[in-house]
Order: structure tokens, then C-alpha cells, then sequence
């Protein structure tokens, strides 16, 4: 199995002491399969709601996740999320010497938002 398209989200783990997300998943065709995305930084999720359907998983740049999270970055940087920084170009600067990618995760119903992680991979 390695559709994503038209997928649906069965359920998802988050493992904070392996850094890793997993989601299991079935196709149209019924067969199940897990997206799993490895060294995990940080991730944002919402609507997440029972059959989710998953349009596809795209990786972007670096440079939109700041784009297009900065309300959420600016939220965040009082608690010390995704990291304590200074400035935005020390966390992208963090970001992109450590190798992370930005994973958006989007949705044809339901669970949608984005994975920052090393690696995702999709398995049977």
C-alpha cells in the first residue's frame, strides 16, 4: 500500500519518548498500511474527527512553514514552542541544520495540519 490518496485515518499514535507519529491507514480497496514519521520536532493537528480522509501528505520549504505558521509561532514562543529562540531566523536556522523537513498533511475531510520530522515514510 503505498497510496495515500483518498486513505482513511484509522488512528494515530504519538510517541514523544521514540519521536515518532504513526498513522494507520486504509485504502479504498481496504488495505491497510501505517505513515510514519520519524525523529519527530513538532506538529500541529485540527479537525480531527472520526473517518478523516486524507487528500495527501506534501513536503514545502523550510521558509512557509514560517510563512504560513506565524501566528501559531508567535502563540507558541511564550511557552517555549516548538523551541526557546530569540528570533525567527534562529528556529529556522535550528531547523534546517538539523535536517528536519515539514511534512503538511492535508484532507479531503477531517484531520489536516503538518509534521515536522526527518523522515516520513509510508509502509504496509
Amino acid at each position: 500500500m503505498k497510496q495515500i490518496h483518498d486513505s482513511k485515518i484509522v488512528n494515530y499514535q504519538i510517541d514523544f519518548e521514540s519521536l515518532k507519529i504513526e498513522m494507520t491507514i486504509v485504502s479504498e480497496r481496504e488495505e491497510k498500511g501505517k505513515i510514519v514519521f520519524e525523529d519527530l520536532y513538532a506538529f500541529h493537528f485540527e479537525d480531527q474527527l472520526p473517518n478523516s480522509i486524507l487528500l495527501d501528505i506534501v513536503e514545502e520549504e523550510i521558509d512557509l512553514f514560517v510563512v504560513e505558521n506565524k501566528e501559531l509561532l508567535e502563540k507558541g514562543k511564550s511557552y517555549y514552542w516548538p523551541m526557546d529562540y530569540n528570533d525567527i531566523k534562529e528556529l529556522v536556522h535550528y531547523i534546517k541544520q538539523n535536517n528536519y523537513h515539514y511534512y503538511k498533511i492535508q484532507a479531503s475531510y477531517g484531520l489536516n495540519g503538518w509534521v515536522m520530522s526527518k523522515r516520513m515514510l509510508v509502509k504496509d
